[in-house]
């Protein structure tokens, strides 16, 4: 039989009494050695099998199923697999002969054993991690009601393995204080704290310099004024805090634009709506020359877009294009509107008639459980038949209110939808003609009402996105009914 060596190590806590990929390689190696196994292919993995998709497991599947090999050796049945989908794989292989053998340091498995054991072998090892997820879920909230922060501490402080807390880091921490103290002001942005930490020593460990997405991560947390944040939930810390809580509010004042001094000489109306294509980081603007231009921020300072200007003049004809495809002839609306409202005049007149007549059965049966009480109490009928028939009546009662409920809200809704959706339909058809003739406020209002995800490359609009209920507009035939 020709045999592939497979070894796999998780990185997680499940595989700590679990040998190293090396050490699984030379036992397995030695034991193919000394059985006089044909070894034609030794694959390694480091990744978890709880769940399907591990490339180096699909890559010795697929030698098997072509012939290349016929049989497995690897230190443990769960080595294959801990989950249902690739467990199954395997057992289908192995029934058909597609697999010869899974020889493992313990024992052998061949096509014609009791599935029954291996099954069971392998929903162990399914159950086990689906137990340790829970089990350590529940640890980490133990923890973090204990004050004791369950994973790796964020930057600014070490893991002291020997007493099992977290510690300050004192070569790190300063810049974390210093951060907070800058971005506090409201004069500096994430990027300028990024290169003015960068100047004064921060490196990370490979040497280079944060950016701005990092500093936001650092101005964000809550960690640093000793409160741990887990799954949206907060939880008091014992570890040591950074910086104090009123200088964390104030830099949270500062980040969501509570308190943050950015006087603004100039609007400009579609500032914050775009993104560049080829990085990622959103378009500004500015006033150059007696005109606005709009180009790339390039705050991960590897952009070319960044060197492209684009006057304000030739982007309004590009966004204004985008509305083309909402273009609706509003005579057309107008009409359709009219027959709608016709059809709910005749739909709330039935609808009004039915109402009336659930309404006078409803108040038949109130009548009517009143004169069963009556009859209860002259004693003309016995409890037990009184009992029943008061469940009858209360059921009626209560599908009778359900109806009418229904009846309302559905003609409430007829009525009170039809003049919305009007406007909106109006909005769309006249939404590039009042983009061209607006002012900046009108284009700025347009835009964030119609479209969302705007990004440019080389000038030219790259990728857009219109907002509901716009968006649905374009899946609507030509012939359609609006109403």
């Amino acid at each position: 039989m020709k045999y592939i060596l497979y070894c796999r190590k998780s990185t997680e806590s499940e595989d700590r009494q679990i040998l190293s990929l090396d050490s699984q390689k030379d036992e397995l190696t030695k034991l193919a050695t000394n059985q006089g196994f044909q070894i034609v292919k030794t694959l390694q993995e480091s990744k978890s099998a709880k769940a399907p998709g591990r490339p180096v497991f699909n890559e010795m599947l697929k030698l098997i199923e072509t012939g290349k090999a016929d049989a497995i050796l690897c230190w443990k049945i769960d080595r294959l697999a801990r989950n249902p989908v690739d467990g199954g794989q395997i057992q289908w292989l192995l029934q058909n002969s597609k697999i010869k053998c899974i020889q493992t340091f313990e024992k052998c498995y061949y096509p014609n054993d009791n599935v029954l054991l291996m099954s069971i072998e392998q929903a162990m090892a399914s159950q086990y991690i689906r137990d340790l997820s829970t089990n350590v879920k529940r640890g980490n909230r133990a923890k973090l009601e204990k004050g004791v922060w369950p994973n790796r501490p964020p930057f600014g402080y070490d893991n002291d393995r020997l007493n099992k807390t977290i510690i300050v880091d004192q070569e790190n921490s300063k810049y974390l204080i210093r951060a907070f103290e800058l971005y506090s002001t409201g004069s500096y942005g994430f990027k300028e704290i990024g290169n003015i930490l960068y100047k004064e020593g921060l490196r990370t460990k490979t040497g280079k310099k944060f950016f701005s997405g990092k500093i936001h991560k650092f101005i964000s947390n809550p960690f640093y004024y000793g409160v741990m944040r887990m799954d949206g939930k907060l939880y008091n810390g014992t570890h040591t805090p950074l910086i104090s809580k009123e200088l964390f509010d104030q830099t949270q004042d500062v980040l969501h634009n509570r308190n943050r001094p950015r006087p603004k000489n100039h609007f400009f109306p579609l500032r914050g709506f775009m993104s560049c294509e080829v990085c990622g980081c959103s378009l500004t603007a500015s006033l150059k020359k007696g005109h606005h231009y709009y180009y790339c921020t390039n705050s991960k300072g590897v952009c070319t877009e960044h060197k492209t200007y684009m006057r304000e003049s030739k982007l309004y004809p590009i966004v204004a294009s985008l509305f083309e495809k909402l273009n609706l002839d509003e005579e057309t609306i107008e009409m359709m509107y009219q027959a709608a409202k016709e059809e709910t005049g005749h739909a709330t007149e039935y609808s009004t008639t039915t109402l009336s007549s659930l309404q006078s059965n409803l108040n038949a049966l109130t009548a009517k459980e009143s004169k069963l009480l009556d009859t209860l109490l002259a004693e003309h009928i016995t409890q037990e038949v009184y009992h029943d028939k008061a469940i009858e009546i209360q059921n009626e009662k209560v599908t009778l209110k359900k109806q009418i409920a229904d009846l309302e809200l559905k003609s409430k809704n007829i009525i009170s939808t039809l003049e919305p959706t009007k406007e909106i339909f109006l909005r769309a058809s006249r939404a590039k003609k009042e983009f061209i003739a607006g002012d900046d406020s009108k284009k700025r209002d347009i835009v964030e009402t119609i479209l969302w995800d705007l990004s440019m490359k080389e000038q030219k609009m790259a990728q857009y996105k219109f907002k509901s209920p716009y968006a649905s507009f374009l899946k609507l035939p030509k012939k359609t009914r609006l109403f």
